[in-house]
């Protein structure tokens, strides 16, 4: 059942919407709009439900592609203005990072950080994206220019750190690895052998006993439940 906040925010968001509908839901209830057969409320549900359909298949099928290591951007173009909500919901399962949407007319940037969210709304995906690359390169030139002012000795430390820590790891790994040995193919299949084999337990069902009639039907299936089918033990000794 809509809560009432939820309601009001998708009817909103509606392209259609218009404040005789927004004030006739103000004063309704939950149990009218999901029970009410009057014309006016049947068509403030079905708005409200296209919404939130929009909203559910722009979660389900956006891809958000990196741009650099803090921005995530994708392509939607949403009938109903549903933009930052779609975006804020990334935003918020991405923290710190930048969630840029829209298309080539409208686009959508949230930022979830420290608890508290931030949006702005552009003219269009391609410029907001170019406008962010702008800014990342400014800000990889200022940190390049202050890495030039790391001396000869802070490197040859850093150098030798790392020296160290190859060392540490090559100790810790087994001969065989460090001198790019490996498993005979014979070893390989005995392992996947025992992860993928279930011997027959005295007095247990066969595999296809655990499936019953009904499931099988239903998913159209014809499992063999015959005893003399071949095992995964008779393609290991071929």
């Amino acid at each position: 059942m809509m809560r009432t906040g939820e309601l009001l925010r998708h009817l909103a968001a509606h392209r259609n919407s218009t404040d005789r509908l927004m004030a006739r839901a103000r004063t309704l209830s939950p149990e009218e709009v999901e029970a009410s057969t009057d014309p006016e409320v049947l068509r403030i549900r079905r708005m409200v439900l296209a919404v939130r359909g929009e909203v559910c298949r722009m979660r389900g099928f956006i891809r958000l592609r990196p741009l650099g290591e803090r921005v995530l951007w994708g392509r939607i173009s949403p009938h109903h203005d549903v933009g930052f909500e779609i975006s804020d919901f990334f935003a918020r399962r991405f923290p710190g990072k930048l969630i840029v949407l829209g298309d080539g007319r409208r686009s959508w940037t949230s930022l979830y950080s420290e608890g508290a969210l931030h949006r702005q709304i552009g003219d269009g995906l391609s410029s907001t994206l170019a406008d962010i690359s702008r800014i990342m390169d400014l800000l990889a030139e200022g940190s390049e220019e202050k890495g030039d002012g790391v001396t000869g000795a802070d490197e040859k430390a850093e150098k030798g750190r790392d020296g160290g820590e190859e060392k540490e790891r090559e100790k810790g790994q087994p001969s065989e690895a460090r001198e790019g040995g490996g498993m005979e193919r014979s070893d390989l299949w005995s392992v996947y052998y025992r992860s993928q084999d279930e011997p027959r337990k005295a007095g247990g069902r066969r595999y296809s006993g655990r499936i019953s009639r009904r499931a099988e039907r239903s998913a159209s299936l014809e499992a063999e439940r015959g005893s003399a089918t071949a095992k995964l033990e008779d393609l290991r000794r071929r």
